[in-house]
């Protein structure tokens, strides 16, 4: 049975799936297969058309594609000054959400700070769908795969070895992706125009979409299966010795079952040492129970009796508001019978006086009978003023003899240029006590 790889580069770009199997030397891949894929085809079905009946992959598996969303996100410094990280996760979702198309609740997202231009933190941001990482990284984990790192291409391929300041171009589908410090800091992302590439800087690219200057010496094609090896085989050092220094962002997953066998004999000790804690704690358990079970009982009589004493003084307690209640409705209707009895023998005689006393020439009282309402005083006036300063100078001497004197409704006869002469009504409402305020009780 052939050797298990200890890490595999799977890389999926332009209709195109490479994998490339990396055991200690990763110069040259002990498995290497780069095939077209269908159009129509994801990324995880990319994925199992390269591993179905393969070897199987390596425990730590690398998978970039451009399927996944890379791009620079600015944000203003002052919105993310002291943010806590779960904070800014979100409202790197929230930028990610509307430049990606993704939806915010199925963004799983990863980023690095790239530090402060102008006013704005820089950060580089990488996003997936969740049901899409979720679906990859169970199909890797059921293959044996224990380390899975997913990301966007852009940066993996880094000469982290000698320190410089060299930039290059990395071209992924219709992107141009703009690097420096040893290809690790992403500068900028541009869309890709038929515009020739600046040829004095070394290009790697993965897309078929633009026509290249054949005598442009720093192209490198993924194409190739030579270059595409090599390019894996940089890749997977950096992934094993130097992924520190890479600052592309990444997802990633790790699977915390164990690789390594447990001596037989330490594993029955402790199933022994198990055993007999579980014993000893049931035993413990089981007594510590029979004691609970004992002091419940003794505070239970207690409580319940409290409980039934708590429901009778709740039903006293609303017995008495309802006798309170009742109380002070008797006394308001005390008091405004009292009131009436006292004043409804002469409070007729007094009114008659006020009206003798207050008419005027222009108006003329007809008629004063009682209503539903209350008193209602009727007649006519030669003037739409003379009924209203009749209720007006009595409305303050009436309220004291239990009446509320309501405004003039007038009519005019249309007899006279000025609309008159203008049958009157004015209501006197029974109000009670007037100092009390008191109103009639609604009878139920």
């Amino acid at each position: 049975m052939a050797k298990r790889s200890d890490i595999s580069i799977l890389l999926f770009f332009d209709r195109q799936i490479v994998r490339a199997d990396f055991g200690k030397d990763v110069s040259q891949p002990n498995f290497y297969r780069q095939e077209t894929v269908d159009v129509e085809s994801t990324l995880f079905e990319a994925i199992i058309q390269v591993t179905q009946n393969q070897p199987r992959l390596g425990s730590r598996t690398l998978v970039l594609s451009t399927d996944v969303w890379s791009q620079i996100v600015l944000l203003p410094k002052l919105s993310v000054s002291g943010i806590e990280p779960s904070d800014l996760e979100e409202v790197l979702k929230f930028e990610a959400e509307t430049l990606s198309g993704i939806d915010i609740d199925e963004i799983s997202l990863a980023s690095t700070n790239l530090g402060v231009e102008d006013e704005y933190q820089k950060f580089w941001v990488s996003a997936i769908k969740s049901s899409d990482l979720d679906a990859i990284n169970e199909h890797l984990e059921s293959l044996g795969c224990r380390d899975i790192l997913i990301a966007h291409p852009s940066g993996f391929a880094a000469n982290t070895e000698v320190k410089s300041d060299r930039q290059t171009l990395e071209v992924w589908e219709d992107l141009v992706f703009y690097l420096s410090e040893n290809s690790t800091r992403l500068q900028q992302v541009k869309q890709l125009t038929t515009d020739q590439l600046v040829s004095n800087k070394p290009i790697l690219t993965g897309s078929q979409n633009i026509e290249w200057d054949e005598e442009n010496t720093n192209l490198e094609h993924l194409t190739d299966d030579a270059i595409a090896k090599r390019w894996a085989g940089i890749v997977a050092g950096n992934y094993r010795k130097r992924l520190d220094a890479i600052l592309a962002p990444r997802l990633r997953h790790f699977d915390l079952a164990t690789t390594r066998p447990i001596r037989h004999i330490l594993s029955g000790i402790i199933a022994l040492v198990v055993v007999g804690l579980c014993f000893w704690h049931g035993q413990y358990v089981q007594q510590y129970n029979q004691t609970l079970q004992i002091k419940i009982l003794e505070i239970k009589e207690p409580a319940d009796q409290k409980k039934k004493n708590d429901s009778q003084l709740i039903k006293i307690l609303e017995k008495r508001t309802e006798v309170e209640t009742a109380v002070t409705a008797l006394g308001d209707d005390l008091k405004r019978i009292t009131f009436f009895l006292e004043n409804q023998n002469n409070r007729f005689v007094t009114l008659l006086e006020l009206l003798i006393e207050m008419r005027t020439e222009d108006l003329v009282i007809e008629q004063v009978e009682g209503t539903e309402e209350g008193l209602l005083i009727s007649g006519v006036s030669l003037n739409g003023e003379a009924a209203q300063g009749l209720a007006k100078s009595l409305r303050e001497r009436a309220v004291q003899l239990g009446w509320a004197v309501n405004p003039a409704r007038q009519e005019g006869q249309q007899k006279l240029t000025t609309g008159g002469p203008w049958n009157y009504e004015i209501l006197l409402a029974e109000t009670g006590p007037f100092e009390s305020a008191i109103q009639p009780r609604k009878k139920n």
